[in-house]
């Protein structure tokens, strides 16, 4: 316990060593100083640590005496979780999905609680899971889709499960850990993460069921419980079974394949004078052959095969049955929603669980699956971009470049970010080079029209300013200038198709991605041009190295309910006379946070003084002076 950065991967192998170890002690190393401190490392890298829980708090305020009093809390027994904040996202057209945001201080011990189970369950978890686990993505899912179609499908069962993270009762995910887990302490404090709570527009109500979504330990006990009906479905079912041997995949071969197969080598061998050519003349052999080749083709090579292959990805899963029968797949989907509801308090989705035949469409993961037939019989799986997540994307990039208000280099590094995961995402399909060189138009086109428009020049003008070979493609494209003379073009090398099957997954972008928030009326390019011109210092206090920020006098929040859009916000931030500011400056400027004006006791009193002493002598005076005027 001495070096508890070696503890989770000791955990690990013992895991993996002895599958139905049950571990002990894990409350003490989750109260070690340096498993919070690597934790708060990782909340702080999280984007999701911008946000505030109840207490307000955001990844600003993790600090070395937040982490000692965390440690000594949870080493005396203290520590309590507190209740998480309900927010909404979009889901789907006009669906909602709530997520719980945590606190900061709960976020750290979740972290730390996440990397101790995952140090013990991800040995022992099944090559069917791919959801939120490290090292794997969506990709691997569908190449185990795919390499079964191969083997002969028949019916595919499409499966999801009503509101998974928030219907999974707690005594389920308790009774799953205690399988593995014997320190209760380390169970009360999980029991205290999802009993914690939820607080919605002021009102706060208790939490019987579910794991609240926002949370850094709910991938992880989802799979914990989900886990259960992996094991159920290989164990009982049979499904991914092992890969044949020799002699195995040698009895599948088909009987008039390797008889084709025997006439082709004696053939080919009377002819190259190895055995007598008999009564055949070298001419009736070519023939021969030639016939042979043409019918061996529409032969299957190999006989189907009797298997069932089950893929799971979070709450998505799917089982694709070779060589059954309708009759048997339905049986299949009721014996799964039974035991779902059963043994983990699960219901199965009425709707969005079919059954579906090989040959027909269906939607999983983002992508468009359907089986084709060979010549010969076989059968694969075809992947295509859905249309509708096409237009999706050509209706936000079309929104993009309505806004003129935006700035370009803010622009063309969103667009470029968003076509490139996009396409990272998408390049296995199948139609996925020409719907690429068809989006290239696409944006392309807009992107002139909005430089056309925010200079009030035709597209002929246009063009000769911002048109130009781009040296990393070698393709002509439209560019703009940075503050620092750089050219940065718009998106016009797509990736390359890749194949399913292959091995390599390529669907991780590694390009950094600017800090950029022009819908909120902060742009990335207005940042650029002040740091250029202030060689990188702060406008207020003069000091250089440090993270600078952009000051607006006038709040944009309050600019927003003046002139509701985001057009106006956009161009309310650029209007502004700004200041290029250090983190310790821009708290001056902002004495009572960045979510109110300062009281007016707070001006009489002159806690504003911090404030105004930063400032230049004739500004910080012309403050005071409003300061007090009545």
């Amino acid at each position: 316990m001495a070096d508890p950065f070696r503890e989770p991967e000791h955990l690990s192998k013992l895991a993996a060593a002895d599958p139905r170890k049950r571990f002990g002690r894990l409350y003490r190393l989750v109260r070690q100083a340096g498993l919070l401190a690597a934790a708060a490392e990782h909340v702080r890298q999280n984007t999701g640590g911008r946000t505030a829980g109840i207490d307000g708090q955001t990844r600003r305020q993790i600090s070395t005496e937040m982490l000692t009093d965390l440690a000594t809390d949870l080493a005396h027994g203290r520590y309590r979780a507190k209740a998480v904040r309900r927010a909404y996202i979009p889901k789907g057209k006009t669906g909602r999905r709530a997520l719980g945001i945590p606190t900061i201080r709960d976020r750290i011990v979740q972290a730390a609680v996440a990397q101790v189970l995952e140090a013990i369950y991800e040995p022992i978890f099944r090559t069917c899971s791919t959801g939120f686990r490290p090292g794997r993505s969506t990709i691997e899912c569908l190449r185990h889709v795919a390499r079964t179609y191969r083997a002969g499908a028949t019916w595919i069962i499409e499966g999801d499960l009503v509101k998974c993270f928030d219907s999974m009762p707690h005594g389920v995910i308790l009774t799953c850990l205690r399988k593995r887990i014997k320190d209760e302490r380390f169970i009360d404090l999980i029991r205290q993460m999802l009993q914690a709570g939820v607080i919605e527009e002021g009102s706060y109500t208790r939490t019987y069921s579910g794991t609240p979504q926002g949370g850094l330990a709910s991938p992880i006990l989802s799979n914990v419980v989900l886990h259960e009906f992996d094991c159920w479905m290989e164990d009982q079912w049979h499904a991914n079974p092992p890969p044949l041997t020799a002699r195995q995949q040698n009895a599948r071969v088909n009987p008039e394949y390797a008889r084709h197969n025997r006439k082709l080598a004696r053939w080919r061998a009377q002819l190259a004078g190895r055995i007598p050519l008999g009564r055949h003349t070298p001419e009736v052999l070519r023939t021969n052959i030639q016939a042979a080749l043409k019918a061996r083709k529409c032969i299957p090579s190999v006989l189907p095969r009797r298997l069932i292959a089950y893929g799971r990805y979070a709450d998505d899963y799917v089982a694709v049955l070779c060589q059954y029968s309708k009759r048997e797949a339905q049986h299949l989907k009721t014996t799964m929603a039974d035991w779902l509801q059963r043994h983990l308090g699960l219901t199965q989705h009425p709707l969005k669980t079919r059954i579906t035949h090989w040959d027909k469409r269906f939607r999983f993961l983002g992508y468009d699956l359907r089986g084709q037939r060979n010549l010969n019989g076989t059968r694969w799986l075809r992947l295509s971009i859905p249309p509708e997540k096409e237009r999706e994307l050509k209706k936000k990039i079309k929104r993009w470049c309505s806004y003129t208000q935006i700035p370009e280099l803010d622009l063309f590094l969103s667009v470029n970010a968003q076509m490139r995961g996009w396409t990272q995402y998408f390049r296995y399909a199948h139609n996925a080079t020409q719907r690429f060189t068809y989006l290239t138009g696409v944006v392309y086109w807009l992107t002139a029209h909005y430089l056309g428009r925010k200079h009030r020049r035709s597209l002929r003008r246009v063009m000769r300013t911002h048109y130009g070979v781009d040296p990393k493609s070698g393709k002509q494209a439209v560019y703009v200038t940075g503050s620092r003379g750089q050219r940065v073009f718009i998106w016009n090398k797509p990736p390359q198709w890749c194949s399913v099957l292959s091995k390599v997954v390529n669907a991780k972008d590694i390009q950094p991605l600017p800090l950029m928030s022009w819908a909120q009326g902060r742009s990335y390019e207005q940042r650029q041009e002040l740091s250029t011109a202030t060689g990188h210092q702060c406008q207020c206090c003069g000091r250089t190295g440090l993270r600078l920020v952009v000051h607006h006098p006038n709040r944009l929040g309050q600019r927003r309910k003046r002139k509701r859009g985001p057009a106006n916000v956009i161009a309310s931030g650029q209007q502004q006379q700004v200041k290029l500011l250090c983190l310790e400056c821009h708290q001056h400027h902002h004495p009572d946070g960045w979510r109110g004006k300062p009281t007016r006791r707070q001006h009489v009193t002159g806690e504003l003084g911090a404030a105004t002493s930063c400032l230049p002598s004739s500004e910080g005076a012309g403050r005071r002076r409003a300061a007090v005027m009545p």
